[in-house]
């Protein structure tokens, strides 16, 4: 469990697309940010919150002129299903999975200040040193404070639940010309990130110059168009190694869009940290 409470950033920063197992509750506080979850576009506005199940990449593109300021919480369904069971209202999981990667925009003060307020206890729970014990040189939450943790994520999930049934519509917003072009570059990279791609095909295939098309992807998503292929056949191979062990790593390599399995080895080991053995070894454990 992760929670980040107005956390502020201003400048160059680089967000790499990603994705994760856990549900994840963002709330954009502040500045000027684009938030690209898949193929989609939001021009986020103070107070907006985006759910998502996590499995979706994603990532923010804020501006570098302005202080960007959010608060984030992600956490593993697992870890909190036990509760939700207790309480029988498994709807709770709802949002997460039915209207997952959504944005809601309303006018709710009341939920929405609740919200605040639990993503402030625990992020004040979870990044405090007292919170924790070490357990053979492992850090591990106290009972009390995982409690008091799960207390508040509980009711932050009724919150979130609520607002999704007054805002169960999905949400309609005038895109600009630009956006509209971006999020069907990001479509089609979506469905043909597993083969060759090539700036000359999407420019053939979406009738856009290779230089307009270059330019403007990077201005809307702060990346380049084939930063985002690789993402995208990253995040898959992740997940192929997550949850298909019985396939080998050149396969995974493979199906994943990688030109070869070194190529996809060196690649994996530079972004993530470690090599997909290691990684899938870990995920085993």
């Amino acid at each position: 469990m992760i929670s980040n409470y107005r956390m502020k950033s201003l400048g160059g920063q680089t967000l790499d697309f990603h994705s994760h197992s856990e549900f994840e509750i963002y709330y954009f506080h502040g500045g000027d940010c684009k938030y690209l979850i898949h193929n989609k576009i939001y021009d986020l506005q103070p107070g907006d919150i985006i759910i998502m199940n996590g499995l979706t990449s994603h990532r923010a593109n804020p501006s570098p002129f302005e202080t960007y300021e959010r608060s984030v919480v992600h956490f593993s369904p697992d870890w909190i299903k036990p509760v939700i069971n207790s309480l029988q209202m498994p709807e709770l999981f709802t949002p997460f999975k039915k209207m997952n990667n959504t944005l809601l925009r309303g006018q709710e003060e009341r939920e929405r200040q609740s919200i605040l307020t639990c993503m402030r206890e625990m992020d004040r729970l979870t990044n405090d040193d007292r919170s924790y014990i070490n357990e053979n040189h492992e850090r591990k939450l106290l009972r009390e404070v995982e409690a008091e943790i799960k207390m508040f994520l509980v009711t932050l999930l009724v919150q979130i639940f609520k607002l999704s049934k007054k805002e169960n519509q999905a949400l309609t917003m005038k895109k600009s010309e630009k956006d509209v072009h971006v999020e069907r570059i990001a479509e089609y990279i979506n469905l043909h990130f597993k083969e060759k791609i090539t700036l000359d095909e999407l420019s053939v295939e979406l009738n856009i110059s290779k230089f307009y098309l270059s330019r403007l992807f990077k201005e809307v998503t702060g990346i380049t168009v084939m930063d985002y292929v690789m993402s995208c056949r990253l995040n898959q191979a992740r997940y192929e190694l997550e949850m298909n062990f019985e396939k080998t790593l050149s396969e995974v390599a493979v199906e994943s869009g990688f030109e070869s399995p070194a190529h996809f080895s060196r690649f994996f080991k530079q972004k993530i940290g470690m090599t997909p053995s290691e990684f899938r070894k870990k995920k085993q454990m």
